[in-house]
């Protein structure tokens, strides 16, 4: 049986130990992320989300206020997001502030939470749409 050189498996040791180093070093860095990615989250929806006990009479004007903390979180958090579900995150985040039906040049449109209702539509709770919207965006920062 042939022998590895020794220089060669030195090498070899080096590198699976420098990519075992990266990959906890990712792997520790996306976890905190997702922490403070949650945090900001639900500090911003704090008495709306996951109970709504503090709704307030309009909602536009509150998540209008809130809506800073929630962009700079949702872009800090946006790259420790793995790149195959990238375009799911950008689609949550999408239906967060525009709902499902949203138009890209509306920056924020919050009608899906204020409970408007169409003549022969079916009626939509809102405060379980935000509720489904906001766990949309946890999702993505699950344990890891």
């Amino acid at each position: 049986m042939p022998s590895i050189p020794v220089q060669l498996a030195t090498l070899l040791a080096a590198l699976l130990g420098g990519f075992l180093l990266l990959y906890v070093h990712r792997k520790n860095a996306r976890r905190t992320a997702a922490a403070k990615f949650r945090s900001s989250l639900l500090g911003a929806v704090t008495g709306l989300y996951p109970v709504p006990s503090n709704w307030p009479s309009n909602i536009d004007s509150h998540l209008r206020q809130v809506f800073p903390i929630l962009q700079q979180a949702v872009a800090e958090f946006r790259p420790y997001v793995p790149w195959h579900s990238r375009h799911s995150y950008d689609r949550a985040w999408f239906i967060y502030r525009l709902g499902p039906d949203g138009r890209e040049i509306d920056k924020q449109l919050y009608h899906q939470y204020m409970g408007f209702t169409s003549p022969g539509e079916p009626v939509i709770d809102p405060k379980e749409t935000f509720r489904a919207n906001v766990a949309g965006l946890l999702a993505f920062a699950g344990e890891t």
